[in-house]
């Protein structure tokens, strides 16, 4: 088969095609046909960039193809920005904490108006020499003999969102601060609770090597059980 003739100059675009993600990420890939003699391919984390819908895309992956004395060339940019609506997730379970730790074990208070103490006995409830709980007697009221832990509510929530610019260090240097309400859409949790920043993901979906096109963000909250994260522990945003 004879090797194609183009007529003209080059460079001549054969193929485009723009693509639409979640979260606002765009991906627009051009084909052009160069002569060996005129072939340019550009650089990877140079300033070469595309503007689709008003959104500027840095140069993320160069294709090129070799044949009959000509070069095929594609070029696929990759951004966005944050323009797409946040998510946000709330996971609920329960995790095994000592009865000890418990808000009614004590006192009683909200919901729980009898105090476990008093619901086993008080004379059932075994301390050691330092007043630390040990156990429940085997005359324990109310089924509390061997009991050592109990069920606690757990609750962690994502905010999930977009950045066209680099994200600030801020973000990161926050894990593991205390907030009263994160934000975005948390669930309200009970009076004296509060919310502990417990990880940061950020994903370039553009240029690594430049630092731009488009950020996904997932930042995590966990809650705290009825009586807080511990202020003498973790910094307050």
């Amino acid at each position: 088969m004879p090797a194609p003739v183009f007529k003209g100059t080059f460079p001549v675009k054969v193929s485009e095609s723009t693509r639409y993600f979640d979260r606002g990420k765009i991906e627009y890939s051009v084909t052009n046909i160069y002569s060996l003699a005129t072939v340019v391919t550009g650089d990877i984390g140079s300033s070469d960039s595309a503007s689709i819908s008003g959104k500027i895309l840095a140069l993320t992956n160069i294709s090129l193809n070799r044949k009959d004395g000509l070069a095929e060339v594609t070029k696929t940019y990759s951004g966005g920005d944050s323009s797409a609506p946040e998510v946000y997730e709330v996971v609920a379970s329960v995790q095994e904490e000592p009865i000890s730790s418990h808000v009614a074990f004590t006192v009683s208070t909200g919901i729980y108006t009898t105090p476990i103490q008093a619901a086993a006995g008080t004379g059932n409830v075994n301390y050691d020499a330092e007043g630390i709980f040990v156990s429940f007697s085997k005359t324990a009221n109310n089924g509390f003999f061997g009991v050592q832990s109990f069920l606690s509510p757990q609750v962690q929530y994502r905010r999930i969102y977009s950045t066209g610019t680099v994200p600030s260090s801020g973000i990161t240097d926050t894990v593991a601060y205390i907030y009263a309400t994160p934000e975005g859409s948390p669930p309200t949790i009970a009076a004296g609770r509060n919310w502990l920043k417990n990880s940061v993901n950020i994903r370039n979906n553009g240029n690594q090597k430049t630092n731009s096109g488009q950020y996904e963000i997932v930042e995590e909250y966990k809650a705290s059980g009825s009586k807080g994260w511990n202020g003498y522990i973790y910094f307050t945003a």
